[in-house]
């Protein structure tokens, strides 16, 4: 991209997202994902016999159930037994997060960005779930909240490249200040484009803004924003912030965690994490 084809950098969401073939689709696995488990009558055989049409997943499933992540109490080789021990609620964000990942990381479409905001999305989930026991909302809601909070970074970043000609492996410093921008206004777009549940799209709205959320979505956006500076703070999947004040965090004070409680948090998420990540992204 010579300086002579540069184009302005645009300033509004639809002249960035018109630019753009195709905006990042939901893979068809994880809509299959989706659909199993909105059926009231899913069971772990049941979801056993969707996964075993996929080696792949099938493989992730035995290695996560198999992983220090859920204490490996005994080698389990049969995926009933292995959703059982993790949770279908669980199965279902981890396998969320392993097909995202294969397919939201190719550095030809996405740059330097793609791999790390998906390990930045993996530690907010976890560290949502940890959260969420404080805030009293649900943890498998909470976890898949968090693994998609900054999905409107993905579209932009795939938009930017393409309207820009960006041939470097990362953005330009001013295009990346125009994800930092727009990508929350971006992640809800997307998220109603792709039909997710309303929580995960308010989350995406508003996680950096919690307390300028609708009031029946306030404390999920509170527990993800949270998370999101706790892996901010911690470094992980993102540059560290070690100077962030948790404490005066607006979710935080929203939430009223104290500094017993992020201090227990910050000392169990980077373990947790690092679990994960070893038996997810291998």
């Amino acid at each position: 991209m010579s300086p002579d084809t540069l184009q302005p950098v645009p300033v509004t969401l639809e002249e960035i997202l018109s630019a753009t073939t195709e905006l990042p689709v939901l893979p068809q696995v994880a809509v299959k994902i989706f659909e199993e488990m909105r059926s009231p009558n899913i069971t772990a055989a049941r979801m056993a016999e969707f996964i075993k049409k996929d080696p792949v997943l099938a493989t992730a499933v035995l290695r996560v159930a198999n992983s220090a992540l859920y204490g490996a109490r005994g080698r389990i080789n049969d995926l009933a037994f292995a959703i059982a021990r993790v949770g279908l609620s669980q199965i279902r964000n981890l396998l969320l997060a392993l097909v995202l990942r294969s397919q939201m990381s190719d550095p030809q479409v996405y740059g330097c960005e793609g791999a790390p905001l998906m390990e930045h999305g993996l530690a907010t989930a976890f560290g949502a779930g940890l959260v969420a026991d404080v805030a009293a909302v649900d943890s498998g809601q909470a976890f898949m909240c968090g693994l998609l909070h900054d999905f409107g970074k993905l579209a932009l970043i795939k938009a930017l490249r393409e309207r820009e000609g960006v041939t470097t492996p990362c953005l330009p410093d001013d295009l990346a200040k125009v994800v930092d921008q727009l990508h929350a206004e971006a992640g809800e777009m997307l998220c109603r484009k792709w039909e997710l549940p309303e929580a995960v799209a308010l989350v995406a709205r508003y996680h950096h803004e919690p307390d300028g959320a609708p009031e029946d979505a306030a404390t999920i956006v509170a527990t993800v924003s949270f998370a999101d500076a706790l892996s901010h703070r911690l470094g992980l999947g993102r540059p560290q912030d070690a100077e962030m004040n948790l404490l005066e965090h607006p979710a935080g004070r929203m939430l009223g965690i104290g500094e017993a409680k992020v201090k227990e948090i910050e000392e169990h998420l980077p373990g947790l994490f690092g679990m994960a990540r070893s038996a997810l992204f291998v």
